[in-house]
């Protein structure tokens, strides 16, 4: 599976963060790395022990385009070569930095992050997803640490009746527990296979809009939202990333996208300029929040164990897109064991940018009509629910300030809508 996600390109920072700290310590397929930014511009990523002592070099910092050593200034360029070394270079001898040098792997900026390819060479091209190139919404990165393994988290992406039962009828027993209303039910699900992943269809008891963008109808024609290799789940308002950091950890980036009304101008921010935040995973109680959508998600996969024992599973009806997962990944390790490319993998110039079959695009490209957008805000005020279908925030923790922000974006009255307190 290592050799298998390694021929992807993964997003692992915010290029924001790398703007204003310099140097970061990434985890990422189970290696210890540190990204930093060059003075010149872009980033470098290498590995995280300096090969003079194996001090930490995410403790060091940047000078002009190298990440310099705390412990005896030793430096290294993007490309991990030893840049110098100051005491030695002072001696006789001249140094010997043309013998040492640290492993690097190339970096990407597109939507707000910094992306990394660790695998073998040529690199394929990093898909543009046209999503980044959406110019009507309020844009923001959220990033959480979750102490379990990344696949677990994928398989949700093919789990149309899990969105029922987690996010619908587990709102409807938190705003009324006493006689909470549940969503109808589902009475099928379907799956369509495209180059890049997986289409999610269902069909419920009566034609129904839930109150997200997880399907506008019930027909199974329709579809849903989308699961794409090789670990993220896109809808109009999310997109959802889940990084392996090694077997036991994820982190989970979100990339939303929170539409506004078609009467205000909006524009995508520069890739820098593009806000983020870390998102709790418990409360101030210790408790696993499942205020939100994406908090109720987290629950779930922590609770199925740091790696989740499948030899205990019972399966069923509702679980056809989980083995249609895994076959495929299993497909996916052989292709790669052969000696081919994986599924989702651009190499085409011509093809740079991925269009995706996603639902009502005019929506996001556009905007809300402001009747609609006030109608669905009133009814998030009065149920409390923010965090579902992109109006506020889809996990529990959103910074005030952000929410203002999206507030005046947006044209709502200031402070009138703000984001819940976390809750367990």
């Amino acid at each position: 599976m290592g050799e298998l996600l390694r021929r992807y390109w993964h997003p692992i920072a915010p290029a924001k963060e790398l703007r204003d700290r310099r140097v970061k310590p990434v985890r990422l397929l189970g290696e210890d790395l540190v990204l930093f930014r060059r003075a010149g511009g872009g980033h470098g990523l290498v590995s995280r022990s300096c090969p003079h002592r194996g001090t930490d070099l995410s403790v060091g910092w940047v000078e002009d385009d190298v990440l310099v050593c705390p412990y005896h200034g030793w430096a290294f360029d993007s490309a991990g070569r030893c840049a110098r070394q100051p005491f030695e270079e002072a001696g006789p001898a001249g140094g010997f930095r043309d013998k040492v040098g640290v492993a690097a792997y190339p970096t990407a900026t597109l939507g707000g992050l910094v992306w990394a390819y660790l695998g073998p060479e040529p690199a394929p091209l990093l898909p543009r997803f046209e999503q980044f190139g959406w110019s009507h919404g309020f844009v923001e990165i959220v990033m959480t640490e979750l102490p379990c393994n990344w696949f677990q988290c994928h398989e949700n992406a093919v789990d149309p009746v899990h969105f029922e039962w987690l996010h619908t009828n587990g709102n409807a027993v938190r705003v009324n527990p006493d006689t909470p209303v549940y969503a109808p039910r589902h009475q099928n699900i379907g799956f369509s296979e495209f180059e890049f992943g997986f289409i999610n269809q269902r069909e419920v008891q009566t034609e129904y809009d839930p109150s997200g963008s997880f399907a506008r109808s019930s027909r199974l024609a329709d579809g849903g939202i989308l699961c794409l290799w090789p670990y993220s789940l896109a809808s109009g308002n999310t997109f959802e990333f889940r990084v392996p950091v090694d077997d036991e950890a994820t982190l989970n980036i979100t990339w939303q996208y929170s539409v506004l009304p078609d009467d205000v101008q909006a524009a995508m921010p520069e890739c820098d300029d593009t806000p983020f935040w870390y998102g709790p995973l418990r409360g101030s109680d210790g408790r696993i929040i499942v205020s939100h959508t994406g908090n109720q998600d987290f629950a779930a996969w922590i609770g199925q164990g740091v790696i989740a024992d499948r030899t205990r599973e019972q399966l069923g009806r509702s679980d056809k897109g989980i083995t249609l997962l895994r076959r495929r990944f299993l497909e996916a390790i052989e292709t790669v064991a052969d000696g081919g490319d994986p599924p989702g993998i651009v190499r085409d110039q011509e093809r740079h940018t991925v269009e995706l079959p996603l639902l009502n695009k005019s929506i996001y490209t556009e905007g809300v009509p402001r009747r609609a957008f006030e109608e669905k805000l009133a009814a998030r005020r009065k149920s409390r629910l923010y965090g579902i279908g992109g109006y506020f925030a889809v996990q529990a923790g959103r910074p005030a300030e952000l929410t203002d922000a999206y507030e005046r974006a947006a044209r709502i009255t200031p402070g009138s809508a703000s984001d819940q307190e976390p809750e367990a």
